[in-house]
């Protein structure tokens, strides 16, 4: 096989890097974890979602005890008997699935909420359709390109991934484990999510273990691609320093249970110090139970039950890991499905797709209730029958992002397009006490920066820091103003007189007493008159034969471009005119160009500016 066929067949755009003999790919932006990622920097906050792939049968899950017997009516196939439903403390109407000992342990300790119901309007029981409409946050009739997670720390990093990784942000904006990167970590240009598809590869590579590749001209062809892709890893080390860092603690991991493997890894993540503020992981088992979900001679038992067990057991280990590494004041999390199943049991001790689903929320800082009410069970349910959406899931999503991780309004808006009526998952000591309304720069002289931001319902804030920077990552502070505690609207201003340069970046970090931080949004200031600094990306990187580089600022007369390998030689060049542009084509066509890591150097105008670029051959 020639090495161009091999790697066409064997990798897409983004292809999953082999490090160390193991898939995983160190992707670039994505605009949802981007903003996590900055807020989660200030706040320490992690959030990790597990995914249920299949479509969770909620009803054999989260029980109307109140309703049983119309229930039974619909499952007479399926239902268990009610005196094996566990109680809920306080909900007496609600119960949990005998095999969600732990999870209900943990409910009556305070740390797990259940939301009722949750679904859109006009659900889709397409697999593929539902999965991407809870990846990407759209209503049912909109297409996205990009994933909610994604869009978010697009807001916090702009100009991600160059200069990435960095001081301030030295991390993966975001780990998954147990299956590739979904469009849910998608970003308007590239996937950002480092993934490693089984916990065993992550062990090979902490351990820095490699497969050996046969002796052949496939293995050949195989040692060549993992060169390559280990080239475009920027977080390897980052991510075994910190696995490398910790110990797990607590003892109650079960064995052979991929998804508490996935869950004891971000563990040790997290208590290692790994910036990053997303994790993924996902379920071991399909629940798309359309035959045999129970055992047909204990209710109780089967292929559902057995799933939930493991969900259960995970959840339980890795909430106490955290509490034994003092971690779990930070860390919230949550489950979730593309959509539920039909009321009425079929024929072959199944259910199929449905509409409204149960979610799960575990953690410290969780609302330890139920949200909503049970679902109602129809007198005859018929075959087509659903359970009726009582939140939407983008409510979720807004919640998490307004609460959890901090957003402005702007930001909201940027990530999820509109407001949404925000949920009671987490407790009331989620919330800073302060209420940002705006924040606004303005040049007041020659080297002085006029900046002034309006807060509302000030309460237990210390002191609020100027933080500024030259590049829109790396700040440093530049002064402070004393909070005034005011449970009014009130006005503060600061004037940076050294802002001798073109363009600074600021943001003010509000300070709580107690340590806590949080960033406001960042406002950019720029003198127009100023000749700017050369700044640039390239689209899309990876680079097969053509691409865009696109620039900040409109250009205008010749361009010098080079491309030079990691070797430090020079391997492609070329001198182009640019026409009051913003956006040049560039093709490499003429010029065989391995493919590789390379840096891409631009001169314009007496100043140079350099990017990565990957080199992918088809």
């Amino acid at each position: 096989m020639k090495r161009r066929q091999f790697l066409k067949r064997s990798a897409a755009v983004a292809t999953p890097l082999v490090l160390n003999g193991f898939p995983m790919r160190a992707e670039a932006s994505n605009p949802l974890l981007e903003m996590i990622a900055l807020g989660s920097l200030e706040n320490g906050r992690k959030m990790v979602i597990i995914q249920l792939n299949g479509g969770n049968d909620g009803l054999n899950t989260v029980f109307p005890r109140d309703q049983y017997a119309k229930l039974l009516a619909a499952r007479t196939n399926l239902l268990m008997p009610e005196s094996a439903i566990l109680p809920l403390a306080g909900f007496p109407s609600t119960g949990l699935h005998p095999a969600l000992t732990e999870m209900n342990t943990l409910f009556n300790s305070g740390l797990l909420n259940i939301t009722q119901s949750v679904s859109y309007p006009n659900p889709n029981f397409s697999h593929f359709r539902a999965a991407d409409i809870w990846f990407t946050g759209s209503a049912a009739d909109v297409q996205l390109n990009s994933g909610w997670v994604g869009r978010h720390l697009n807001e916090e990093f702009p100009n991600f991934p160059e200069n990435y990784p960095n001081a301030t942000m030295p991390d993966p904006l975001a780990v998954q484990i147990g299956s590739q990167a979904s469009i849910m970590t998608q970003g308007p240009a590239i996937n950002m999510c480092m993934t490693v598809t089984n916990p065993n590869s992550f062990y090979n590579l902490v351990n820095g273990i490699v497969d050996p590749a046969p002796p052949t001209p496939y293995g050949a062809e195989l040692t060549y691609v993992r060169d390559i892709k280990r080239q475009s890893n920027a977080y390897n080390n980052a991510v075994k320093n910190a696995y490398n860092a910790a110990t797990t603690l607590s003892t109650l991991y079960p064995g052979t249970n991929s998804l508490a493997d996935q869950l004891k890894i971000v563990a040790r993540l997290i208590k290692g110090g790994l910036k990053t503020p997303v994790f993924v992981v996902n379920h071991q088992n399909s629940f798309d139970t359309h035959s045999n979900q129970v055992d047909s001679a204990d209710k109780t038992k089967g292929a559902h039950t057995n799933m939930l067990s493991a969900l259960s057991k995970a959840i339980y280990a890795f909430q106490d890991d955290l509490r034994l590494m003092g971690k779990d004041e930070l860390v919230f999390g949550m489950t979730f499905t593309e959509f539920g199943r039909r009321i009425k049991s079929n024929a072959s001790m199944g259910t199929d797709h449905g509409a409204g689903v149960p979610m799960f929320f575990f953690g410290k800082k969780v609302n330890p209730a139920i949200l909503g009410s049970n679902p109602v069970i129809p007198d005859n349910a018929q075959t087509n029958d659903n359970i009726p959406m009582q939140f939407d899931f983008r409510q979720v999503y807004y919640t998490i992002l307004k609460k959890w991780f901090e957003l402005t309004p702007t930001q909201l808006n940027n990530v999820m397009f509109q407001a949404y009526p925000e949920l009671d998952i987490f407790n009331a000591s989620v919330a800073l006490p302060v209420s940002f309304i705006s924040f606004t720069g303005r040049w007041a002289g020659d080297a002085v920066a006029e900046l002034t931001w309006v807060v509302d319902e000030e309460s237990n804030i210390e002191v609020y820091e100027i933080m500024r920077s030259v590049n829109g990552s790396d700040y440093n502070k530049v002064g402070t103003v004393a909070a005034s505690n005011s449970t009014t609207r009130h006005s503060y201003t600061y004037l940076d007189k050294s802002a001798d340069r073109y363009l600074y970046y600021y943001r003010i970090r509000i300070v709580e007493f107690g340590g806590f931080q949080k960033n406001s949004e960042v406002v950019l200031l720029r003198k127009a008159h100023q000749r700017p600094v050369l700044r640039m990306k390239v689209m899309p990187n990876p680079v097969a034969d053509n691409f865009t580089l696109a620039f900040d600022e409109k250009l205008n007369g010749p361009i010098s471009l080079r491309l030079i390998d990691t070797g430090g030689r020079e391997v492609w060049k070329r001198v182009l005119e640019a026409v009051e542009q913003y956006n040049l084509n560039i093709r490499f066509s003429g010029t065989t160009i391995n493919a590789g890591l390379y840096t891409l150097e631009v001169f314009f105008n007496n100043e140079r500016a350099t990017t990565q670029v990957i080199i992918q051959r088809k």
